[in-house]
C-alpha cells in the first residue's frame, strides 16, 4: 500500500543569508538560488594566521573572535570585504593588510577548496560543511524566553542560510521535531538531515550584540542536541524573501 504524503503549511521566508568568507560577518539577501551544494557563493574563501597556517576559528581562539565584525558580500562571484562603508577585492593586497591591522597579527584570505582535499594557495575547509542551515522564529522564541536578556538572540550568532518565520501554531525548538521531514519553498526541496550543533561561536559578541556565554549555556541544556537544523538540497529552485515553506510528512 503507498504511504500517504500529507503537506502542510511551516512558515514564510523571513531571512536568507550568505557567508562568502567563513567566520565573517555575512550579507542579507532578497533572493537567490537554492543550488546543489546550497547557496552559491556561500563560505567560497577562508582566512589563514601567516604566521603559522592555520585556519580561523573564533569559537576556539581568542584572537579570532573580532572576525565576525568584518563583513563580505559577494561583487558577482568574486568575494570583497567590509569595513565602515567602504569594500575591497577579498585578493588584494590591500585586503590582507586591512584583515592583519584589524586582528593585530599577520593573516591572509584564500579561495576554499572541498574538505579533506589540497591545492596551492587555497584553504581546505575545516569541517564538511552542509548545503543548508536553517533556523525558525519559533526556536528563536523559545531561546529568548529561556534568557535574561531575550534581546540577545539574533540570528546573526547562529550564522543560518535561511531564518524562517513559522506559523504561530508551531512552538518550541521545532527543527527537532521535523528530522527527516522535507521543506517545499516554491520548485525547491530540502531535506532536514540532522540538528545544528552549536559552539561557541554563538556567545561571541558581533556588532550590537554583547559576548554572552548564557545563549551557549541554554542551548545545552534546553537544545536536545542542538539548535536550527542543516539541510540537503534535493531539487534546486529560486526563493525570495516572504515565500511560503510547505512541510512534507509521511
Amino acid at each position: 500500500m503507498a504511504r500517504c504524503r500529507i503537506m502542510t503549511a511551516f512558515g514564510r521566508i523571513k531571512e536568507i543569508w550568505r557567508y562568502p568568507i567563513s567566520s565573517m560577518g555575512g550579507e542579507r539577501l532578497d533572493g537567490t538560488e537554492l543550488a546543489e551544494g546550497g547557496i552559491p557563493g556561500d563560505r567560497i574563501w577562508g582566512i589563514i594566521d601567516r604566521r603559522d597556517g592555520t585556519v580561523a576559528a573564533p569559537e576556539k581562539r581568542k584572537h579570532w573572535r573580532p572576525l565576525p565584525n568584518l563583513l563580505a558580500r559577494l561583487k558577482g562571484d568574486w568575494p570583497e570585504i567590509g569595513l565602515d562603508g567602504s569594500w575591497i577585492d577579498a585578493g588584494s593586497s590591500l585586503a590582507g593588510e586591512l584583515v592583519s591591522a584589524f586582528l593585530d597579527f599577520p593573516a591572509a584570505l584564500h579561495p576554499h577548496v572541498p574538505f579533506g582535499s589540497e591545492a596551492r594557495d587555497h584553504i581546505a575547509q575545516r569541517y564538511q560543511r552542509a548545503d543548508i542551515h536553517i533556523v525558525t522564529s519559533a526556536s528563536m522564541n523559545r531561546l529568548a524566553g529561556l534568557l535574561e536578556d531575550p534581546s540577545q538572540v539574533d540570528s546573526r550568532r547562529f550564522r543560518p542560510n535561511i531564518v524562517i518565520e513559522t506559523d504561530a501554531s508551531r512552538q518550541g525548538f521545532v527543527e527537532q521535531q521535523i528530522i527527516g521531514k522535507v521543506l517545499s519553498i516554491g520548485k525547491a526541496r530540502m531535506v532536514i538531515s540532522e540538528p545544528c550543533t552549536r559552539c561557541a561561536f554563538t556567545a561571541l559578541a558581533q556588532g550590537d550584540l554583547a559576548f554572552e556565554p548564557a545563549v551557549l549555556q541554554t542551548i545545552a541544556r534546553h537544545g536536545e542536541g542542538g539548535f536550527g537544523a542543516l539541510c540537503q538540497v534535493v531539487q534546486p529552485g529560486k526563493i525570495r524573501l516572504g515565500d511560503h515553506v510547505t512541510l512534507t510528512e509521511t
